[in-house]
């Protein structure tokens, strides 16, 4: 999978960079998250773990080509939000049910990117387990269990979709 990076354009270095996060530990997520589901206004969640050990919460895009991404930042999962994230994986895995300038996609550009943005990174640690969790409960989606080296598979299926 390839992965592009939002370049804050006041620092000029990836976004994720202000988070503590290397482009290597967002590999090492995007490459087999624990979890994937819808975000805000078209952007996607994952979340999972580093080979480093640290779980973190990738925020990106599908991108033009089908195994590519576009990520928008990323941040270590503390707190409440990982309580809830390895709850969820408790509950899941016993129910059997889950295991410099910027290219910007088609349809994104520094404002919505900069809004999905402000959205995550001001959320407080309830109103980030509130949504992780309404996404579980959200009649018009799926969560499922796949095996994770399927993951760049159906990203590229629902890619597809989308166009």
């Amino acid at each position: 999978m390839h992965l592009r990076f939002y370049v804050d354009q006041e620092t000029g270095y990836p976004h994720i960079f202000s988070h503590g996060v290397e482009e290597s530990e967002v590999e090492d997520v995007m490459a087999a998250p624990d979890e994937d589901r819808p975000g805000r206004d078209g952007a996607r969640i994952a979340i999972g773990r580093t080979l480093g050990g640290r779980y973190l919460r990738v925020i990106y895009v599908l991108d033009r080509e089908p195994d590519q991404v576009f990520v928008i930042t990323a941040y270590e999962l503390r707190g409440k939000p990982l309580v809830a994230f390895r709850r969820r994986m408790r509950t899941h895995e016993k129910e059997g049910k889950m295991k410099n300038t910027t290219n910007f996609p088609p349809g994104w550009d520094e404002e919505r990117v900069r809004r999905v943005l402000h959205h995550y990174e001001s959320l407080s640690e309830d109103e980030a387990v509130a949504e992780d969790e309404a996404a579980f409960d959200d009649a018009t989606q799926m969560v499922m269990a796949i095996p994770k080296e399927l993951a760049p598979a159906v990203r590229a299926l629902i890619a597809n979709r989308a166009r």
